[in-house]
């Protein structure tokens, strides 16, 4: 005999409902010595169109020298910004990224305002520039939002012309759950897109989870990057569905979200593994 769904139905699921910022503020900040004469914003802004043009496939090329205009630079003491020393002491810091960063006085700020939208010209600039100030300073270039370094390696990494953005490139990924929680693992630099950060909690201790946190954390941002496609204004807030699948190689796996009021610090997306 059916019970109360039966008489009245299934239960509504009930979507998750996050905001969304009209634009992000982003930041790259180069630690660096001076030389002299000193470069000035002008100088630096048009070495990052040589930059752009040398290392950016079309057609996102063409479109991101104009967006080079609303990129702000700022010069001032390294201890104004003294960076993090947590940044130091990650495993992935190489010997000439951590010297650079403790021998420097003085940091450029590259900033920019981005708005959530394809192909977001504003975060692609922001990051041709601050690759290019860290090649013409001879400084560490250091990715504020993410909280962490960027490698030498990647100051003449190409960037392709399609203008995808993989989380990973973008955000920090922990590679062990958070010490001071255990079972927690969380994202840091999702307010790039204008997003919360996303975390995964009451993770069984002893596995890798990051793979989970990334696939999460990139659902999250095609969702967002869909539901603005073709709109003049980036949505106002994004409803998510209280459960998403994970394709992972060992198979699917559901994982339920929660947006809970925010406290302390940032806005996060939780999403809890099954047990």
């Amino acid at each position: 005999m059916p019970l109360l769904g039966g008489l009245f139905g299934p239960a509504e699921a009930v979507p998750v409902v996050i905001p969304v910022a009209a634009s992000a503020p982003v930041s790259f900040r180069v630690y660096y010595v001076p030389g002299y004469p000193p470069l000035l914003p002008d100088e630096l802004r048009a070495r990052a169109a040589a930059w752009i043009g040398a290392h950016v496939d079309d057609p996102l090329c063409s479109a991101l020298l104009p967006a080079l205009a609303s990129l702000s630079y700022t010069d001032m003491a390294k201890t104004s910004f003294p960076p993090p020393l947590d940044a130091l002491r990650s495993a992935s810091v190489g010997a000439e990224e951590r010297s650079r960063l403790e021998t420097a006085w003085q940091v450029a700020v590259v900033g920019c305002d981005v708005r959530p939208q394809v192909p977001m010209l504003g975060l692609w600039a922001a990051i041709a520039a601050g690759r290019s100030a860290a090649l013409e300073l001879g400084g560490a270039l250091f990715d504020a939002t993410a909280g962490r370094l960027t490698p030498l390696a990647s100051y003449r990494q190409r960037i392709a012309g399609d203008g995808v953005l993989r989380v990973a490139d973008h955000a920090a990924l922990p590679a062990e759950a958070d010490p001071a929680r255990a079972g927690v693992w969380r994202t840091r630099g999702m307010a790039k897109f204008s997003l919360p950060e996303v975390e995964l909690a009451d993770a069984p201790a002893g596995r890798d989870f990051g793979l989970h946190l990334e696939l999460l954390a990139q659902q999250l941002l095609d969702r967002l990057l869909t539901a603005n496609h073709g709109r003049e204004q980036p949505v106002a807030e994004l409803s998510l569905p209280p459960e998403v699948t994970l394709v992972l190689p060992a198979g699917a796996t559901p994982v339920r979200l929660f947006f809970p009021p925010r406290q302390a610090g940032p806005a996060v997306l939780v999403g809890v593994l099954p047990t």
